[in-house]
């Protein structure tokens, strides 16, 4: 939600916003919307992008709500019903708007070699989740956590006591590290 009022003033601005194939769309509302095609990405069902979003750049010393790990940094608004083709066309417009880390907290069973294909022509960082399913990545791999690129970190949730959260996901080889991942207080988006 780029109109939350501790995260307006952290939106990548997207005046001259480019598409997936790195044509000129004009200007974006901070980000693009995929699984409507247009360049309104807000929310109208799920407020999980919000929460990530604040967790991530919540403005500091606003008086309000809370502030983020990193409140300096901008943030590019991308929304998508998680099909293969609109997560390639996502991972393509951070590219060519110059996006530097991707977020990518989901995951799936399912192997995709376009999709891993074009997380490895991504030249920044893209985290991804290590899921939630109490799985172990090594031997039942979750993707594109377990793709296997050296521009992904793997993520699994710990608590607020430095322990393995009881639903994330693990692995010795597959998850390269753990962070908070319960009790996190953050944004949400309003409908």
């Amino acid at each position: 939600d780029y109109n939350h009022p501790d995260l307006a003033s952290s939106m990548w601005d997207g005046t001259t916003c480019v598409s997936d194939s790195g044509l000129s769309l004009g200007a974006c509302n901070h980000g693009y919307d995929y699984e409507n095609d247009d360049r309104t990405p807000l929310p109208d069902s799920n407020t999980h992008g919000t929460h990530v979003a604040g967790t991530i750049a919540a403005t500091k010393n606003n008086s309000r709500g809370i502030v983020g790990v990193a409140p300096d940094v901008k943030i590019m608004a991308i929304k998508t019903s998680l099909t293969s083709s609109e997560l390639i066309k996502a991972v393509n417009f951070a590219r060519y708007n110059g996006a530097k880390v991707i977020n990518a907290s989901f995951g799936g069973y399912m192997y995709d070699a376009l999709f891993r294909s074009a997380i490895s022509s991504y030249p920044g960082l893209f985290v991804a989740a290590a899921g939630n399913n109490v799985n172990n990545n090594d031997s039942t791999p979750v993707y594109p956590c377990s793709y296997d690129l050296d521009n992904i970190v793997c993520v699994a949730a710990t608590t607020q006591t430095d322990n393995l959260a009881w639903f994330s996901n693990y692995g010795n080889t597959a998850v390269d590290i753990a962070a908070p991942g319960t009790r996190i207080f953050s944004s949400t988006a309003s409908f």
